[in-house]
């Protein structure tokens, strides 16, 4: 997987290179996925414009998160996805992403949630996390928290906290 921020952002403006593909099988392996259609609305993240949670992709190695601006995102528009990511198992941060689609390293298979905290996409969310301690996020944080996606990774289940 193409190393990238080493951070849970994924502030992704258009013009990054394209991520796999998803497929639905039982059981993952290296090479095949398990596709979880979710189309969960998430909220307003800039004006005029929700972000709509697709889909949640896992193979063995990866966890792909697929999303769309409705309405369509137009050019010049002043929206992009900014979301923090995390697991009850700590996994690396890195991801790579373009469109519509964001690739994480998927957490430990005996790691039950990942978490989507979602922001506008005007918010610098990173800066109000303890990097260096304890790893929570501040008041300001939570405080500019669109909402948080809470994904059951043994199930494949979603709820949307906002």
């Amino acid at each position: 997987m193409p190393r990238g921020w080493p951070y849970a952002t994924a502030d992704l403006r258009p013009g990054f290179n394209e991520v796999a593909a998803r497929a639905r099988t039982p059981a993952p392996s290296p090479e095949t996925w398990v596709t979880h259609p979710l189309d969960l609305d998430i909220g307003e993240v800039a004006d005029g414009y929700h972000l709509m949670v697709r889909s949640i992709s896992l193979s063995a190695k990866h966890l792909l998160f697929e999303f769309a601006f409705v309405p369509e995102r137009t050019e010049g528009a002043e929206v992009w996805l900014n979301m923090s990511y995390d697991a009850d198992i700590p996994t690396s941060q890195d991801y790579v992403g373009a469109g519509d689609n964001v690739q994480y390293a998927r957490p430990s298979l005996k790691a039950r949630y990942a978490w989507f905290d979602f922001f506008r996409s005007d918010y610098e969310w990173i800066v109000h996390v303890d990097w260096g301690g304890s790893g929570q996020p501040d008041s300001d944080y939570l405080r500019n928290r669109i909402a948080r996606l809470t994904f059951d990774l043994k199930t494949g289940e979603a709820q949307v906290e906002k």
